[in-house]
Order: C-alpha cells, then sequence, then structure tokens
C-alpha cells in the first residue's frame, strides 16, 4: 500500500524497524545542551525509533524469563505474531477474501498477550523489564541526537557551529 510524500522528518508509516547500525550508531551519542534539548531529542527518538524499542524491551522480557523456558517459548511465539502481524506486513491481513482491520489484529493480539501473562503468572517479570526497558529508551533517546536536529531544534542555527563558534548570533 503506497501513500503520498509526506513532510521530511516524518514518515508514511511509523511502525517500520529502523536499522540496528542506525539504532547503535555511537557517534550520534553527545550530551544535550539543556533540558529543553534532551525534551526535544526525547520526543524526536520517540518517534523515529519507537518499533526498535518495543523490540528491545520485549527481548529484555524474554531475557528475564530464562528460568522459566515454557514461559519464554510461549512468549516467542507470541512476539513472533506480533512481529509477522504488525511490523513486517505491507498489505492488509485477508482471510477467505475478508480484509481484517488492524485493530482488530492488535486487540487480538493483545488479549492472546494478557492471557499469557495470567497463564505464566511473570507479572514482576515483566514490570522489571519494563523498567528497565524505560530507563534504556530514556538514556538513549535524550543521548542520541536525531539527524534533523539542526533544522528542527528549539535552538535553531545556534547549535550550528560550522561558520564560526559563537554561530550566526556572533555579532549581537
Amino acid at each position: 500500500m503506497s501513500s503520498p510524500a509526506s513532510q521530511p522528518g516524518t514518515t508514511a508509516n511509523s511502525a517500520v524497524l529502523r536499522p540496528w547500525q542506525q539504532f547503535i550508531d555511537l557517534s550520534a551519542l553527545s550530551l544535550p545542551i539543556s533540558l529543553s534539548e534532551s525534551t526535544y531529542r526525547l520526543t524526536q527518538n520517540l518517534r523515529y525509533f519507537l518499533p526498535n524499542y518495543v523490540v528491545l524491551t520485549f527481548l529484555i522480557f524474554l531475557l528475564t524469563l530464562i528460568t522459566r523456558p515454557l514461559s519464554l517459548l510461549f512468549f516467542l511465539c507470541i512476539f513472533a505474531a506480533w512481529v509477522y502481524l504488525v511490523l513486517l506486513r505491507d498489505e492488509p491481513l485477508t482471510v477467505v477474501d475478508y480484509e481484517i482491520d488492524q485493530r482488530i489484529i492488535g486487540a487480538f493480539l493483545g488479549v492472546m498477550t494478557l492471557g499469557a501473562l495470567f497463564w505464566s503468572h511473570v507479572w514482576s517479570k515483566l514490570f522489571v523489564s519494563l523498567i528497565i526497558g524505560a530507563v534504556i529508551v530514556l538514556f538513549h533517546g535524550v543521548l542520541r541526537a536525531p539527524e534533523d536536529s539542526l533544522e528542527d531544534s528549539p535552538y535553531g542555527s545556534l547549535l550550528n557551529a560550522s561558520d564560526s563558534p559563537m554561530g550566526e548570533y556572533a555579532s549581537v
């Protein structure tokens, strides 16, 4: 399914896994200069890398299930269903010439996931995994400078030090 071109910096499909090399790129990490720059970076990275953050948090959850192999196997199957049905498909799911809405797929997978959590009694492991995932997302989101940070930053050209160490406002 194709969509018209969107504005620069936004994507037509927000549920696209970004390349892991881009996600882990150490050269893009830097300290923000202020609290507002930190929040700007966090929101931009959350928009851009949300599927990667979800996959990373779920992998942390799976690592906590190493001691429970049956639960691990069950959640691996559920994870594969989420990845295939939500992230990897470009066209709508069709069953017997009937297109299934994405909301129905999400609701079904959500109920299946909640049922697996009740069945396996791993709520505490999920809670710990979500806390660890949130800390990783927070650090990555704040420390990773988005590619378009110079154009859309609240500081604009003050961050562009290529012409002068003091920016374009050197004469002020």
